[in-house]
């Protein structure tokens, strides 16, 4: 009897064009599309067709925690099942060893130390499509320099990096682009006594600005054609000296760059502020709460510090780790409500790095890309 209702609801059902059925799956997230592929086979070769996936929305996924110099582990955002992103060990089948710098939403950059030499080549990658790509030499800088990725998933035809030349300062910049395929120099415009911060916890990229924090509590700006150079002070930089460097935190959600600091000193108050666009580039307060009292628990002391990993892309949503259990932790700003995604594997170093994944193929121009293996 069951067998034939399922009979007549087929028949009922009439299939699909099929380009009306590309059309409808082309507006569903990738996470969704991997829960298809589970159906048939048909399913899986239609999910897993590179023009839809390249057309699918995209939006953050989860975060990837880095537990060495090399190794990354991929934390799901709904916190249960297998990593969206498997990571194997990097090991580059002799090629050389590599050393993780970045993630800029959808890209993730490494430096690659061939043996027997000490200077590294730059590597770009993109996990959603398997490709690696190395960079052309660049042109003065040294294997210690500070090097950043700039990458926006709303402008996927391109990639930037950026590298501080250092001396006793910042003195300049060698800026990387994917559409020229070449590097140039630009000389620093920031000022005197320009430190650069070393953590790339505070690093964001949108709107062809790089933003990074200083030791000192400022942020740097600076676009992909090194005309436009600014430095501007944090909100909570004369909170002192119970503010340091690690508490440096900045983030990119909805069109609108923000500064965020949980007061240790406070019951662990959570300041949000956003960045003013307007000439004098104003910080405006837009929200507090104590995240003691978010857990009604009383604050613990050293016992319970709580680090910013990153703000969600498309909504009000903070995620931060921390509390006794180290857990990993989503802040809905709207409701007030914390939600605990997890406990990241033991061992892992902050920060926890946000990603978006990307179907768009990687531009090549001047770079040599990595086809004789796959590391993933």
């Amino acid at each position: 009897m069951a067998k034939r209702s399922r009979k007549k609801m087929r028949q009922r059902v009439p299939s699909l064009p099929d380009e009306l059925l590309f059309e409808i799956l082309s507006r569903v997230p990738y996470r969704s599309l991997c829960r298809f592929k589970c159906v048939s086979r048909s399913w899986y070769d239609l999910c897993s067709d590179p023009d839809l996936l390249k057309k699918s929305p995209q939006t953050l996924s989860g975060f990837f925690c880095r537990y060495s110099f090399s190794n990354l582990h991929f934390q799901n955002l709904s916190g249960r099942g297998r990593p969206l992103v498997d990571l194997s060990p990097p090991y580059f089948r002799g090629y050389g060893y590599p050393m993780f710098e970045q993630c800029c939403s959808s890209l993730l950059l490494w430096k690659i130390f061939k043996y027997c030499s000490f200077d590294p080549e730059l590597v770009v990658c993109n996990p959603a499509t398997e490709e690696w790509i190395v960079l052309p030499p660049t042109l003065v800088a040294q294997p210690w320099h500070v090097v950043r990725l700039g990458f926006d998933p709303a402008v996927p035809s391109c990639f930037y990096v950026f590298v501080f030349v250092m001396r006793s300062q910042a003195s300049g910049l060698e800026i990387y682009s994917s559409q020229t395929g070449r590097w140039i120099f630009r000389q620093s415009e920031w000022g005197d006594n320009t430190e650069v911060d070393f953590q790339i916890k505070s690093v964001v990229f949108f709107n062809g600005t790089l933003y990074s924090t200083t030791p000192d509590l400022s942020v740097l700006t600076v676009d992909t054609e090194g005309k436009i150079w600014r430095k501007i002070r944090m909100p909570h930089s004369s909170i002192k000296p119970a503010v340091k460097q690690a508490d440096a935190f900045i983030a990119h959600s909805q069109g609108c760059l923000y500064a965020m600091y949980v007061d240790v000193h406070d019951d662990n108050r959570l300041s949000v502020w956003a960045l003013k666009e307007d000439g004098e580039k104003q910080w405006v307060l837009k929200h507090t709460a104590s995240i003691s009292e978010l857990f009604g628990r009383q604050h613990c002391g050293k016992h319970e510090l709580y680090t910013l990993i990153a703000a969600h892309p498309d909504n009000n949503m903070i995620f931060l780790t921390g509390g006794p259990p180290g857990e990993l932790m989503a802040y809905n700003v709207d409701s007030q409500e914390v939600t605990v995604i997890g406990t990241p594997r033991k061992y892992f170093q902050v920060p926890m790095l946000p990603y978006i994944p990307c179907f768009a193929e990687l531009p090549s121009y001047g770079c040599r890309k990595f086809e004789e293996f796959r590391l993933f």
